[in-house]
């Protein structure tokens, strides 16, 4: 696939694991299977179960994880992850179990081990569980800052625009700072969407010769005036060819920085742009309709997002334009995906042909639509907990005001 290599280059530090045991064989072909693992990149310390709690705590860098070999002497093992678990922040804990017995997993796991592996270690097992834990670390790094949400779909005509700058209009209604990051790069429909003629595009950022800075960024935005900020497409189609996967995550590592949530068209195909963009996502959505075509375009993509193996990243399907009477339904289009849609927006052609004839946006022409309300609500729903008592507030108030305006016509 075109976009497998440079998106994971250079980017992982070592990993730093703990190997917890009694001296002995075990413990020897547990080390030299775990120092032969190609990915992620290890440094192995060892320790008995008697002082390995203390060796953790004075090393200079704490490990990420430690295995602990539960063998002849289950209680002592077991005790160690128990006494592991209540730590906080504490490494994730991984159980190697001498014995394949549903009794003895189960204890491991009420002990709090996070997962269970089985002596001899399987390499591959091994590699799987350290890469989680490998990415979650990364990731967790990496996202300091504002939240990002990447909108993508395989097939065209499902509104995977029109769903990015709503979602963007919507959380900026609830007074958050908010960015669009327009990466249909021949397309470039966020600009038309949001009716905006910008003068600056991404494309003085792809050519920067030295490290981008906030300044530079900013003046790269073009605001519209509900406050959204759009980093726009190329203005040339042939521009967008130079747009790579570095400069996409260099400008999402910064702009995250200065909005509390950014949203990013990845339009209706994959590319290397598109995963670097998913990699610093804490909420991918899948837009499709009620079609056959929409419907197989999804299978595909699930297929494909496996493949990837982003294991800290679980893809939400939308459906757009959503029609009740329609006869390929919600559930039979969940039976074919085997996943639960997880938001509906309803259809509503009429207003969004006076959107586009009178050059408004959405909550400035029809707040109390249907559409707007499920805008609304699918913000409430990527809205962080502790926002969450402010937002039902306001989405109250927004509610009752729809239906007095209603009542009164």
């Amino acid at each position: 696939m075109p976009f497998n290599g440079s998106k994971s280059e250079g980017r992982r530090s070592t990993m730093k694991v703990m190997l917890v045991g009694e001296p002995g064989e075990q413990r020897t072909q547990l080390k030299t299977v775990l120092a032969a693992l190609i990915e992620p990149e290890l440094e192995i310390i060892e320790g008995e179960t008697a002082t390995a709690a203390n060796l953790s705590e004075n090393v200079a860098a704490p490990p990420a994880a430690t295995l602990v070999i539960v063998n002849g002497n289950e209680e002592a093992a077991l005790g160690f992850l128990q006494s592991q678990a209540l730590h906080s922040p504490r490494p994730s804990l991984l159980a190697v179990l001498t014995a394949r017995s549903a009794g003895l997993m189960k204890r491991a796991l009420r002990a709090g081990a996070d997962e269970i592996l089985f002596w001899p270690l399987d390499p591959g097992e091994a590699t799987c569980a350290l890469l989680k834990i490998s990415e979650a670390r990364w990731r967790t790094e990496r996202r300091e800052g504002g939240v990002v949400i990447s909108v993508t779909s395989l097939i065209g005509g499902v509104g995977v625009t029109s769903l990015a700058g709503n979602l963007a209009l919507a959380l900026a209604s609830l007074h958050q700072r908010v960015a669009l990051v327009d990466l249909d790069l021949q397309t470039g429909g966020l600009a038309v969407f949001l009716n905006l003629d910008p003068e600056v595009t991404i494309m003085p950022l792809v050519r920067l010769d030295r490290k981008l800075d906030s300044i530079q960024l900013e003046s790269a935005l073009t605001k519209h005036q509900s406050g959204v900020y759009l980093l726009a497409a190329p203005k040339r189609i042939e521009e967008g060819e130079l747009v790579s996967d570095i400069t996409v995550g260099t400008v999402l590592d910064l702009i995250r920085q200065l909005f509390d949530y950014v949203i990013v068209d990845c339009g209706d195909h994959v590319d290397e742009n598109g995963v670097a963009a998913w990699e610093r996502s804490e909420h991918l959505f899948y837009v499709l309709n009620q079609t056959i075509a929409a419907a197989r375009s999804a299978w595909r993509f699930i297929d494909l997002f496996e493949r990837l193996d982003l294991t800290t990243l679980e893809p939400r399907f939308i459906l757009n334009r959503y029609n009740p009477s329609h006869p390929l339904t919600e559930k039979a289009i969940e039976a074919t995906l085997a996943r639960p849609i997880y938001a509906k927006i309803p259809t509503d052609d009429r207003t969004f042909e006076s959107i586009e004839m009178k050059a408004q946006d959405l909550f400035q022409l029809a707040p109390s639509s249907p559409v707007a309300r499920a805008m609304l609500e699918l913000a409430a729903l990527v809205m962080p907990r502790p926002e969450l008592a402010p937002l039902q507030e306001t989405f109250m108030s927004r509610l009752k005001s729809a239906f007095v305006t209603h009542q009164s016509r």
